[in-house]
């Protein structure tokens, strides 16, 4: 699993987007992307661009964890149920089953009990990659599920 970090560097250097857009000549949209974690790739150029401008490593650029989350969420009447694995080179090494019920207003998860099960796992991570893993998770269910996500 890869994180961008590009959204820290940012911040602690007090550099908007725009800013770091006309200071490089790099694309508003690719720096987008970027910050937001979306992008599905990152050309050479960019990268070195980028490093030379924050003046840091490609290191401290990206953040690498040697696993990845897999997610399969299935919903069944007012009941969720969520199966995540961790993958290591893509091969489940553990998995393990949450539920959550859906009310009026959203669907409720018990994430904490994922980062529980997988504890070994996410204390491996930054606050920024949990952070990231969180929010993705939420915006994965939503989408899976079609509802609005409230973690417990």
């Amino acid at each position: 699993m890869i994180f961008n970090r590009l959204k820290m560097l940012l911040s602690e250097r007090e550099l908007s987007i725009t800013q770091v857009a006309k200071d490089t000549g790099l694309s508003r949209t690719t720096l987008t992307y970027m910050v937001q974690n979306n992008s599905k790739g990152i050309q050479l150029a960019t990268l070195n661009q980028l490093c030379q401008y924050l003046h840091v490593q490609p290191k401290d650029l990206l953040e690498y964890y040697p696993f990845d989350l897999h997610y399969e969420f299935n919903r069944e009447q007012d009941k969720i149920t969520v199966a995540a694995s961790i993958l290591e080179n893509g091969q489940a090494i553990q998995s393990a089953q949450i539920s959550g019920k859906i009310t009026n207003t959203a669907c409720r998860i018990a994430y904490s009990d994922l980062e529980l099960h997988f504890a070994k796992y996410f204390s491996q991570l930054s606050v920024f990659a949990k952070t990231l893993m969180k929010n993705d998770f939420v915006a994965l269910a939503g989408k899976e599920l079609g509802c609005s996500i409230e973690l417990g």
